[in-house]
């Protein structure tokens, strides 16, 4: 069956599309290997299995006693390197190191007792508080029975962080985060029965707010499978962010040069693309370029830009929202330097606000005494908020939410209005140029209607995936709506820019055909939001004098 042009078209953007979106899973599998995997061939033991027994007491056997395990002389060994920076391997001076895990039943600290790892400089940094780390843990022995014994009599102790992506399982936080720890040291996640040793989990000290107790719970972060699930859909996700930006840029250049769309709308459109332009730049670079030795005031200064250019992108749609319903609901229009006004406010609003919000995350965060678990984040896990906390939802997400619900609000009013109007013009209709005004405010309407449901639908997806976090059960369901997200520029490129009216714009201006005049009467953009309703006010005044008095009454 042969298929019409157009579709042949969609069917072959649509190919070349998941071709992209594709692609980067294959790099991401290549750049992100396992950790540790690089050992010499003339040392014992795996590096992770080992510690530095280099001051340790050694007996006359040729063993060494390290934290009271005996480590025979066949488990010792020359390493003239380290891994440092999570997974770099760094020569350094040879030293012995012995083979604890080979003796001993080995459970992994990411930092030694009463140190706590900072992603900002990757080290381990004393915790500076009065909180007791536990001595015991429960181990779910060989018949399934669970005891409380001692961590220095059950197990021996390594410390390091397996690798750069993880997230923390809290049972007490959340049912389905269970886990249990074996005698061997493996741990059991609850959900899925995965089995992990210690190069794919290492414990953590984490706190109850509302706990009296001062003492640490120990829970398990959990190594992210580098080439799918969380971390594969962030790394993917961040290539899609990258393929979307072009055409943002594309469509802000346009809006630009085109002087038939600089009215109010284009205007509110660019400034929006250039907030989310920036923010998905600088987001993207930061998870795909992520180094562990980046300066902390470089990581926190890309944080706080991506966060301003993402609350300031959401404000101007707020402001579109706003335009359009004001626009709908007025009764004159309004001249051009009323329009500059509008404009300057519209751009203190949104600007400003989200300057406001800036200030306020940056005292939370670097000022405030707040509790940790308040404060945004910034540049703890990564160079942007903590996604791994609830403290987004306070300073991110929660305004996001309120801004997409009153822009419902707003459009559904404004779809009413026209309703309305229409209605009411039906029952006087006598002259085209009135339907037309109003058919080209309400194309505009559906237009930015379509915009609105793009990036609300995909925000709300993305709002719902951080809710449920970095859950591996959920992270396949939630990939899709998180590339939709990504992929917002190229869908409003294809909604503003790949128009028929606005390429036309594109060809005239290009080849110079036609003059100004006959510009500015163009159906698309030629005029305001404003002044069109005007003219169809007016139009509709004009017809109301032409009709009997009986009639007239309809609009009043």
């Amino acid at each position: 069956m042969l298929l019409p042009r157009p579709v042949k078209q969609y069917y072959f953007h649509l190919i070349v599309f998941v071709f992209v979106l594709l692609l980067p899973k294959s790099f991401a599998s290549v750049k992100h290997g396992k950790y540790h995997a690089h050992d010499s061939r003339n040392v014992p033991c795996p590096f992770y299995q080992t510690v530095n027994i280099t001051d340790d007491i050694r007996l006359a056997n040729g063993s060494v006693i390290h934290d009271d395990v005996v480590i025979p002389p066949n488990w010792i060994g020359v390493y003239d390197y380290v891994f440092a920076n999570l997974q770099t391997r760094v020569p350094v001076s040879p030293h012995l190191r012995g083979c604890i895990c080979k003796v001993r039943p080995c459970i992994n600290l990411c930092c030694p007792m009463g140190s706590q790892f900072w992603s900002n400089t990757s080290q381990c940094e004393a915790i500076d508080n009065d909180f007791l780390w536990p001595t015991t843990l429960n181990v779910t022995q060989a018949d399934g029975t669970i005891q409380e014994n001692l961590i220095a009599e059950q197990f021996a102790v390594v410390n390091f962080r397996p690798c750069l992506w993880m997230y923390v399982i809290r049972p007490e936080l959340d049912v389905e985060d269970e886990w249990h720890l074996c005698e061997n040291g493996s741990l059991v996640r609850e959900f899925d029965q995965a089995i992990l040793d210690i190069k794919n989990y290492c414990f953590v000290p984490t706190t109850i707010n509302n706990r009296t107790d001062s003492t640490y719970i120990l829970n398990p972060a959990i190594c992210v499978d580098v080439a799918s699930d969380f971390y594969g859909s962030k790394v993917i996700n961040a290539y899609t962010m990258l393929f979307s930006v072009p055409f943002m840029v594309l469509t802000i250049v346009v809006y630009l040069w085109i002087p038939e769309l600089r009215n109010q709308h284009g205007k509110s459109l660019v400034c929006y693309l250039l907030g989310l332009s920036v923010g998905y730049s600088l987001l993207s670079f930061n998870t795909l370029l992520m180094d562990p030795n980046i300066d902390i005031i470089l990581c926190k200064l890309s944080a706080y830009t991506t966060y301003y250019a993402f609350v300031a992108a959401f404000f101007w749609l707020h402001v579109i929202g706003f335009d359009l319903w004001h626009n709908f609901r007025g009764s004159r229009g309004i001249n051009r330097f009323q329009e500059k006004r509008r404009y300057l406010l519209y751009s203190l609003y949104a600007w400003g606000m989200a300057l406001v919000f800036l200030i306020l995350t940056f005292y939370a965060e670097e000022i405030s005494d707040i509790p940790a678990y308040l404060k945004p984040g910034i540049g703890i896990e990564y160079c942007f908020l903590n996604m791994l906390s609830w403290s987004p939802m306070i300073y991110f997400f929660g305004p996001i939410i309120v801004i997409v619900f009153t822009n419902i609000i707003m459009f559904i009013m404004t779809a009413i209005k026209i309703h309305k109007v229409q209605k009411e013009m039906s029952k006087i209709m006598a002259r085209e140029d009135s339907t037309k005004n109003l058919r080209n405010e309400k194309d505009r309407f559906c237009l930015f209607l379509r915009l609105f449901l793009v990036m609300g639908v995909t925000w709300t997806w993305e709002i719902m995936s951080y809710f449920v976090g970095s859950k591996v059960s959920w992270s396949k369901i939630f990939y899709v709506g998180d590339v939709c997200n990504a992929i917002q520029g190229f869908i409003i490129f294809m909604l503003f820019v790949m128009k028929k009216k606005v390429k036309e714009l594109i060809t005239n201006r290009l080849t110079n055909r036609g003059d100004k005049s006959q510009q500015r009467l163009s159906q698309y953009s030629s005029r305001t939001i404003t002044s069109s309703v005007a003219n169809l006010l007016q139009s509709e005044k004009s017809l109301l004098q032409l009709q009997p008095k009986e009639q007239t009454t309809i609009l009043s």
